[in-house]
């Protein structure tokens, strides 16, 4: 499939796009007429998959399923960078249904859009177009950075636009406040850790580089982590049988396909991602393949220095893709209805305790964020646990982010 001419030559057309993305000048304009290019093409592309739905086409359809995820990961990009990687926004904007087809209304949409931009001078964001975006069909940022979300009437009269206005007008208060009562009855926090974030951004770029000579690349880049790049075009492209810490007990691997075909909205997508525009595609597309492999008996010894204990459990290859592709809601929901609790990380810090389900690990993992930056930052929220209004009787629920991400993807 991923060899065939009709796939290259699309999965091209939508490389010219996303490097437009990361080069245009921030004018509103050109960003809506960049997504207008991608809406138009989402839309042939859908009527493509309906089509070959009705010709029971296999192969045609799983083409364009992944002409498609790969076309809304560039979206993604797009949102993430308008939105200034705020990563605690864009967690609180996700947490909603996920969208399906393009609705009739996109035209409708990408108009209303174009008149937003001549009266105010705001940057559009068309939501359909990403898997991230799930409130409304327009997020408007306007000139002062205050936040629109925007329902585009249909001549329905169902209240939608008043709940979402409401909806917003929460949750930005959420943002401003740092606390609220949810409609399902539990005391959310949000916390915002303060501190100079460091990467492997520089060592894994060139480790990408050098695979793409070679077919492959490995690195111990530290006594926790280590990642292996497969440069899938390479005529030596392969995966040896013998993995990273063999010999260590508790280890932990994802790679960048783990949930190609579902939403992340607590990861960073690759596309924002420091590096050099076909790099970033690559691991879009999958052509290039990233393994990467944490040590959590090194992960352990260093959580200790921090004054931390760090306890393991035993979640499934499934789960942890499950975790990757939902909300914290999606999460909290349903680890309370499954009342089980042993796919769970905890970290404790005295008598204090911080559960943390498996996707957590990905910011070192798949964001290459220090592990002394992410366990630094583990010790700061712990110690913010006593502005908390805790109850033993309440279930509690913790956002947290950085103060600004902004040096690390711009």
């Amino acid at each position: 499939m991923l060899a065939s001419p009709a796939y290259q030559e699309r999965v091209g057309l939508l490389f010219d796009l996303f490097r437009a993305s990361r080069q245009r000048s921030g004018d509103p304009q050109s960003l809506l007429s960049l997504q207008a290019a991608l809406g138009e093409i989402l839309r042939g592309w859908q009527q493509k998959k309906r089509e070959f739905k009705n010709e029971d086409n296999p192969l045609g359809i799983a083409v364009v399923n992944r002409l498609i995820q790969v076309l809304k990961r560039i979206a993604d990009s797009i949102a993430w960078r308008t939105l200034g990687y705020d990563r605690l926004l864009i967690q609180l904007l996700a947490e909603h249904s996920k969208t399906g087809f393009l609705e009739k209304t996109i035209i409708a949409e990408f108009q209303i859009a174009d008149q937003i931009i001549k009266d105010k001078g705001a940057t559009v964001l068309v939501n359909d177009l990403t898997t991230i975006l799930r409130h409304g069909d327009l997020t408007v940022i306007h000139p002062d950075t205050s936040l629109e979300i925007v329902e585009v009437k249909t001549g329905r009269k169902d209240g939608r636009a008043t709940r979402q206005k409401k909806h917003l007008k929460e949750l930005l208060d959420f943002l401003n406040t740092g606390t609220r009562i949810s409609k399902e009855g539990t005391r959310d926090y949000i916390r915002r850790i303060d501190i100079p974030i460091q990467t492997h951004h520089s060592v894994v770029g060139d480790l990408i580089d050098r695979a793409r000579d070679t077919g492959y690349e490995r690195l111990v880049i530290s006594d926790c982590l280590a990642v292996e790049v497969v440069y899938m075009q390479h005529p030596n492209a392969h995966k040896p049988p013998q993995r990273p810490f063999a010999d260590v007990e508790h280890v932990l691997s994802s790679t960048n396909l783990d949930v190609f075909d579902k939403p992340t909205p607590r990861l960073v997508p690759y596309g924002v991602f420091p590096f050099d525009d076909a790099t970033c595609y690559d691991l879009i597309t999958g052509s290039i393949y990233l393994i990467a492999t944490l040590n959590f008996d090194a992960l352990i010894d260093l959580f200790n220095e921090f004054g931390l204990a760090l306890q393991l459990p035993q979640p499934s290859q499934q789960e942890i893709e499950e975790y990757l592709s939902a909300s914290i809601a999606e999460i909290r929901k349903a680890q309370k209805e499954r009342k089980d609790r042993h796919n769970w990380f905890v970290i404790t810090a005295g008598s204090e305790y911080l559960r943390m389900s498996p996707d957590t690990w990905g910011a070192i993992s798949l964001e290459f964020i220090r592990e002394r930056t992410f366990a630094e930052s583990q010790r700061q929220l712990m110690s913010q646990f006593d502005t908390l209004d805790a109850s033993e009787n309440r279930l509690e629920r913790l956002y947290w982010g950085y103060k600004s991400e902004v040096g690390v993807w711009s």
